[in-house]
């Protein structure tokens, strides 16, 4: 699929006004393990009043071996490598990568004279991987992802609808594509993603929410798998989408029967088949597991406690939940989540959306099973981030009783800009070794150092000593100073 290509962003230095935001001290930027060495000069990243990680332009940037350039006419930061281009306007919600719009929930900011720029939106621009990790206040970009084991899914924020993007390196599955007036959001949100074809695109059920956007996805993606319900509706949108499925000339199937979809890293999407008969199209919802090692996602689709308390037997403990129909009080039952027991909910709803989503009975339920609840009407995108061992979200903003109905007036606050919710477990990948090298980084590092854990096993050298690494051309980690 998609190649990979990595670039990271450094401080540009413009002597333009000073925006006054928020500091947020004592955040640090690591890549692939090395720390990024930022001085009073360079400026150093703060969080900025969306809750987002600001960072230096050119420093990063350069040390990296990208082009950057300044737009004065239209106030635009430019960073190049490798064919990809990535424009970042000052002021403005959004990137473009290649001339494709990408949307984000902040903007690049002029502060002290030097451009800031938020760090995940461009640093995915550029196909790498952003992980907060909590303990040591860091944000840590994973250079390699197609070699690094992790998975991302996307919980797309398309107002009072669903869309889903798991991203496994070149693999891409897409659960259902929001409404027909977020279609173009959701193709311009993929294609930062998507080289070439998508792999699975699943519609839950018929209903112009979850399918409403997947035409737009048709036209700008060849598509290899399409999986939905079986399922018809006799509205336009649902002819139009079996139009252009059709068209398609893919692979094609029903939730009828259980299927298993192998992913790269080794996870399995699983659409699980339910059992009874339903007159409401939501309850004929696709329902998908995902199930990565020690790591199982469930995404109910809008099927409601009718169809759990049906199905109990085929649902298991997992971590994270997708919560079934936006929040209302006719899904998550307490019998179900008495026996799936997630540790996180996301809940997919519009800002003062007029059902009302999520009902008081709903997220009462999710917070009294111990879940952390989060919702894209408060946080935008959400990313969750697993290795398989351990998760991240993009975003610390818990949902509480007074995001009940998610009205603009009683918003939750932004705390960080990215929270680990579990710690990832450190296995050094010789328990004899002294150090071990990163081949595709050069980069070397004591065995029990936390960047170790998620190397490539490929990629892993062990060196018997600090002078072998140093002789071999390998720069000692930052993070544990070999």
């Amino acid at each position: 699929m998609r190649k990979i290509v990595i670039a990271f962003f450094m401080a540009f230095f413009m002597m333009l006004p000073t925006v006054g935001i928020g500091e947020s001290a004592g955040i640090a930027v690591s890549i692939d393990g090395e720390r990024v060495v930022y001085t009073e000069s360079s400026g150093k990243p703060f969080v900025d009043e969306a809750g987002r990680t600001q960072v230096p332009f050119r420093q990063t940037m350069e040390e990296f071996g990208c082009s950057v350039s300044w737009e004065e006419g239209t106030q635009t930061a430019v960073a190049s490598k490798d064919g990809i281009v990535v424009k970042v306007p000052i002021g403005e919600k959004n990137v473009y990568r290649n001339g494709q719009k990408i949307e984000n929930d902040t903007a690049a900011l002029i502060k002290d004279g030097r451009t800031y720029l938020p760090i995940r939106v461009v640093l995915e621009s550029f196909g790498a991987k952003v992980v907060w990790n909590g303990t040591s206040s860091t944000v840590e970009v994973i250079l390699s992802p197609e070699e690094s084991g992790q998975i991302q899914v996307h919980f797309l924020d398309v107002d009072q609808a669903d869309a889903i993007l798991i991203d496994d390196g070149g693999f891409e599955v897409l659960i259902d594509g929001g409404t027909k007036a977020e279609g173009g959001k959701v193709v311009s949100y993929l294609s930062n993603y998507v080289d070439g074809d998508l792999d699975v695109v699943v519609a839950t059920h018929a209903h112009e929410d979850h399918i409403g956007g997947l035409p737009a996805v048709f036209d700008r993606f060849a598509v290899d798998t399409v999986i939905d319900s079986g399922e018809g509706a006799d509205t336009a949108i649902y002819a139009q989408y079996s139009q252009k499925r059709a068209a398609e000339q893919c692979d094609y199937y029903t939730s009828a029967q259980e299927r298993t979809i192998s992913l790269p890293s080794g996870a399995k999407l699983e659409i699980l088949p339910m059992s009874g008969s339903y007159d409401d199209p939501n309850d004929t919802s696709v329902i998908v597991l995902l199930d990565y090692q020690d790591i199982e996602v469930l995404f109910m689709g809008d099927a409601s406690s009718e169809v759990e308390q049906n199905n109990l037997s085929k649902f298991t403990d997992i971590d994270v939940l997708k919560a079934g129909h936006h929040g209302s009080r006719t899904a998550g039952s307490a019998a179900f989540l008495q026996r799936v027991q997630p540790e996180y909910v996301v809940i997919s709803a519009g800002l003062d959306n007029s059902y009302g989503h999520p009902h008081q009975e709903a997220l009462t339920a999710y917070l009294n099973c111990g879940a952390k609840v989060y919702g894209t009407f408060r946080s935008g995108d959400i990313v969750m981030t697993t290795d398989g061992s351990s998760i991240s979200f993009s975003t610390s903003q818990t949902l509480t009783m007074a995001d009940v109905g998610a009205k603009s007036g009683s918003q939750t606050s932004a705390t960080a800009p990215v929270q680990t919710t579990q710690p990832a477990v450190t296995k050094p990948a010789d328990t004899t070794a002294v150090y071990i090298g990163n081949k595709n980084s050069m980069i070397f590092h004591k065995a029990d150092c936390s960047s170790v854990a998620r190397m490539s096993e490929k990629n892993k050298v062990v060196l018997p000593s600090a002078a072998e690494a140093l002789a071999r051309g390998y720069r000692g980690c930052q993070i544990c100073q070999p």
